[in-house]
């Protein structure tokens, strides 16, 4: 592996992706195929080996399907450098990106590691789902120049990535992490407070409580309860979203049904007993052949391209929708 990542090719400093798992892959993809130079870190050169044999078929998907500022797939690959060396990936990152397990200890360790060997003017920033921005900036020397960003799987296709202050983060942090996202295509959303979960996987966590408290009430199969899902208001959340879609219903008429419906809904604040059983049975899903559906006679790796592709058609359309705001501004409107 190349120890001495070279900076891209008008000089500037790379940024760095800690940790070459999925998350720090898929990322280190979505940095190419947008244009950016980046360097994946990881200390296993095993890993680091399987994540860039990984990353050369992403990327060649990508640039088939259009993604991406070029048509030169041996371009997109280059601008991702590997290195086993920390200080040879981070000593002059301005940005660095650490992707490593959710687990505070283990993140810890690598903020102690990298505020030793990274520029005191590095903004990290942290991919966790569900851990506190201002619990992790405590274990750092520089809190102020700590945040989250919170990417969706596939990082290299799903287009929004949250920003999240800690109490501590400067504006100069969330503006180094926002300006990094939006040169590489993707469309950050600044969260302005450090809550559990953020935005999307609040409001993911609660329609799958509500998800699986129908399935284990029997009131659906598993597939058409995703049927239902994909076929109803998934199809229009691309477009409409969730509060805008409100203003198109009517808000009298969505008062109405919340008023109907919240008290009626699952309430409980622990995982529903079917969702229990299956992670203590060993079924954890496509990884492990079997979880609500039974993937064992499945080829994954098409499973997984096709589920990409997928998501693909999706992107194009969430960007068609997107285009040019239609919705007025906050500030026009009457009071």
């Amino acid at each position: 592996m190349d120890d001495q990542p070279s900076e891209s090719g008008e000089g500037a400093p790379r940024p760095a992706i800690i940790g070459a798992g999925t998350m720090g892959r898929n990322i280190a993809v979505a940095s190419a195929v947008g244009g950016q130079p980046v360097t994946l870190f990881d200390i296993d050169e095993d890993a680091l080996a399987e994540a860039e044999a990984e990353i050369r078929s992403t990327v060649g998907t990508l640039v088939d399907r259009g993604v991406g500022d070029t048509t030169d797939v041996s371009a997109v690959r280059d601008r991702v450098a590997y290195a086993t060396d920390l200080a040879a990936a981070v000593g002059d990152a301005p940005l660095i990106v650490e992707a490593v397990t959710e687990d505070r200890e283990v993140k810890a360790a690598v903020y102690e590691d990298l505020e030793r060997e990274a520029p005191t003017t590095a903004t990290i920033a942290t991919n966790t789902s569900s851990l506190s921005i201002t619990e992790l900036a405590s274990s750092l020397s520089h809190p102020e120049r700590f945040c989250g960003m919170h990417w969706f799987h596939p990082a290299h296709i799903v287009p929004v990535v949250e920003v999240v202050y800690g109490d501590r983060t400067t504006d100069e942090a969330v503006d180094t992490a926002t300006a990094f996202l939006e040169s590489i295509g993707k469309d950050p959303v600044v969260v302005e407070r450090d809550i559990p979960g953020f935005i999307a996987n609040r409001i993911q966590s609660a329609m799958a409580r509500e998800a699986w408290a129908l399935l284990e009430s029997g009131v659906a199969s598993a597939e058409d309860i995703d049927r239902a899902v994909k076929g109803t208001f998934g199809f229009r959340l691309p477009t409409l979203g969730v509060l805008e879609k409100g203003d198109h219903s009517g808000l009298d008429v969505h008062h109405k049904v919340l008023t109907e419906l919240l008290g009626e809904i699952d309430r409980q604040r622990e995982p529903a007993p079917v969702l229990t059983e299956l992670v203590e049975a060993g079924r954890h899903g496509v990884k492990t052949d079997r979880g609500v559906y039974d993937w064992s006679d499945a080829d994954l790796d098409r499973v997984t391209a096709e589920r990409d592709q997928r998501l693909l058609d999706q992107l194009e359309v969430y960007r068609a929708a997107r285009g040019p705001p239609d919705v007025p501004d906050e500030s026009e409107s009457d009071p």
